[in-house]
């Protein structure tokens, strides 16, 4: 029997029989385990494709009922593998009669990670770790969510997952098989990448760098007017949605909602017929995987030579995901546009282009990368230090060297536009040394933090009328041995001069999947090698990579608005190639040169997350806060309130009360 006919006739779950008709993009990869040609298979595609029930599941039924053989699947972690046997594998066995009764009948040969039957083949569930991919010889080795686990790449030290799999499966030759599934984690950064073959994925690690690797095959499926075959290819263009800058003005003046409903149709490339949802059945129903080397009639013949590998790999895209509504898929990146506009936020355009489109990503903030003389040539005037029309309120953020303290003071308008207000290092302290003061040494001298206050926490910017302060200034406290101990203690300092909402500590941390920011209370009392954190002094930690994300992605705005990022022509060009010192790559943020300056962009960063702390973001422009009402409207508040106050301490006080008579 084919993998694809054992599957049919004995795999079961709670939700009744598998079927080629659900899901007919699965039979031909499924149909591999069974082959001599290929001893790797690699399926790329979105969630909601049936990918582990039609591949892992299927393989498996296939494996015990028609060529037993020891088999490894291997889930994100323990724990994750833990839940699947229990909540997966274990229901299939249930469900699947043909299954259970080649199970062993011994109690002691069914655990959560061991399974043997009958034929004497051990089904094990397993993670990445080097105990469970080396000093094994496995006839069929599993992968599932390939791109989710941290070590993917380096397990043990020793190679990647693939590649310590791969091996497990060598002995026996051409019956060997190992099988990895994943929708595309990792994104890439080259903007100016252009694929060098029809269906080359774009240069990302992970699964897709695994497809490269294979033969390369995407799914074309026939237009239901004209017959010819076209691909319905990873991404939201299949579906007529513009590009950046086009999308973006979309989801500011339309509802996500209703948006998803307008596009909810796939364009035929030929002809330019619309085709609803309702068609997809029948059109995947046709399909027909085409491999590279290989091309697709009306007829729906497929000729020609594949690549002379021995991977099979496979790409689908979201639109041809039984399972998932398409309306539903627009939506969800509808939404992400959106949160990207307010916020700057890519993450959930990310995880939408992943999950639900089943198509690589690459980062805003690596395609909008620019250079330190376009931004010299946007370039506006106004006098430093001074609030310009449209600034609504200010945060600060300052950077700790090793000698001195970087700041940086930024205006925010309607929409989080914002202006850069004034930028300048302060390197002297108020410690007298002779007849001077002496340098700043923040990792030594606690005192020598005292110089923020005047000049950074209190200092007020001229506004018309006005004269305002920031509203709140982050502060970094990481830096050299003793910067932390000190920032601390100089946050205890401003807790008791009553401005501990006004002077916040910050904390970088690389992780993607981390909060943009995350407010915890750090406790070292139990580690003598540590004495900063006592659980009394709160810091803010944030996901730089995530913030800088959304201010390259404002400082690529070409048009005044929410999130456009003005700039004066009084800074210098030390700004400008601190500015545009990082880069982004598929990890994150890193400088080129280790050595090279990139203070500006990150206080751009803080300055960011200061909006986000004061939760500035969900701010409602035509009813704002006191806080942030435009300029010209504070103004007569505070006349108004200055009157008040004049005509209270004008009148005569009343005669004292003569409590006894009253008692």
């Amino acid at each position: 029997m084919k993998p694809s006919e054992a599957a049919e006739a004995y795999l079961r779950n709670e939700k009744g029989a598998w079927s080629r008709e659900l899901a007919p993009m699965m039979v031909e990869p499924l149909d591999l385990l069974g082959g001599r040609e290929y001893t790797g298979i690699i399926f790329v595609g979105p969630q909601r494709t049936g990918k582990t029930f039609s591949l892992i599941h299927a393989g498996v039924t296939y494996i015990v009922t028609c060529a037993p053989g020891d088999t490894l699947i291997t889930q994100m972690s323990q724990d994750t593998a833990r839940d699947f046997s229990r909540m997966e594998v274990d229901r299939v066995i249930r469900h699947s009669p043909a299954i259970a009764e080649r199970l062993s009948p011994r109690a002691k040969d069914d655990n959560t990670f061991d399974k043997f039957f009958r034929s004497g083949m051990v089904l094990k569930l397993g993670w990445p770790a080097i105990s469970q991919l080396s000093g094994k010889t496995i006839k069929y080795v599993f992968m599932t969510d390939y791109d989710r686990p941290e070590n993917r790449d380096n397990v043990g030290g020793e190679g990647t997952m693939w590649d310590l799999g791969h091996k497990r499966v060598q002995t026996y030759m051409s019956r060997g098989k190992c099988l990895a599934e994943s929708s595309p984690g990792d994104p890439y950064d080259d903007p100016r990448w252009m694929p060098r073959s029809p269906h080359e994925a774009p240069p990302a690690l992970g699964i897709l760098e695994l497809y490269n690797r294979g033969t390369r095959a995407r799914w074309y499926w026939p237009c239901l007017h004209c017959g010819e075959y076209w691909e319905p290819r990873p991404g939201v263009a299949v579906f007529g949605v513009p590009e950046h800058d086009e999308v973006e003005k979309l989801v500011v003046a339309e509802d996500p909602m209703t948006l998803a409903a307008r596009f909810a149709h796939v364009v035929c490339p030929e002809c330019g017929a619309l085709h609803d949802m309702e068609q997809r059945r029948e059109m995947n129903r046709r399909g027909r995987w085409v491999h590279e080397g290989q091309e697709i009639n009306a007829a729906g013949e497929v000729t020609g030579d594949r690549r002379e590998t021995p991977y099979a790999s496979f790409w689908l895209g979201g639109a041809a995901a039984p399972y998932q509504r398409w309306d539903g898929l627009l939506y969800q990146y509808f939404q992400a546009v959106l949160t990207y506009v307010r916020t700057g936020d890519e993450k959930p355009l990310q995880t939408t282009s992943s999950s639900d489109q089943g198509a690589a990503y690459l980062p805003r903030a690596a395609g909008k990368r620019r250079t330190p003389e376009e931004f010299v040539s946007r370039l506006e005037q106004w006098e430093r230090g001074t609030v310009p029309a449209g600034v609504r309120f200010l945060t600060a953020a300052v950077d700790v060297q090793a000698h001195r303290f970087v700041v940086q003071v930024h205006g925010w308008g309607v929409g989080l536009e914002s202006w850069l207000i004034e930028r300048f290092s302060l390197s002297s302290s108020n410690r007298p040394e002779g007849e001077r003061f002496a340098g700043l040494d923040p990792a030594s001298y606690a005192e020598d933090w005292n110089v923020l206050i005047e000049q950074v926490i209190e200092r007020r910017y001229r506004a018309g009328d006005l004269a305002l302060p920031p509203m709140i200034t982050l502060c970094d406290s990481g830096g050299r041995e003793g910067v932390t101990d000190k920032a601390y203690e100089f946050w205890r300092v401003m807790r008791a001069k009553g401005f501990g909402s006004r002077f916040m500590l910050v904390k970088g941390v690389g992780n993607v999947n981390a909060p943009r920011v995350h407010q915890t209370w750090p406790d070292a009392r139990a580690r003598k090698d540590r004495k900063a954190g006592r659980g009394d002094v709160p810091v803010w930690l944030l996901n730089v990579n995530v913030l800088k994300d959304g201010v390259a992605g404002d400082l690529a705005r070409i048009v005044p608005g929410p999130g456009y990022v003005h700039l004066p022509d009084w800074v210098d060009q030390d700004y400008f190639n601190e500015l545009t010192a990082e880069t982004r790559g598929a990890k994150g943020w890193e400088r080129e040169n280790a050595h090279t300056p990139n203070e500006a962009f990150d206080l751009h960063a803080y300055n960011r997350a200061a909006c986000i702390v004061l939760k500035a973001e969900a701010i409602k422009w035509d009813a704002p806060p006191e806080w942030a009402v435009p300029i010209e409207e504070r103004v007569r508040l505070e006349k108004s309130r200055a009157e008040q106050r004049s005509k209270q301490s004008g009148q005569p006080k009343a005669p004292p009360r003569n409590w006894v008579k009253q008692w």
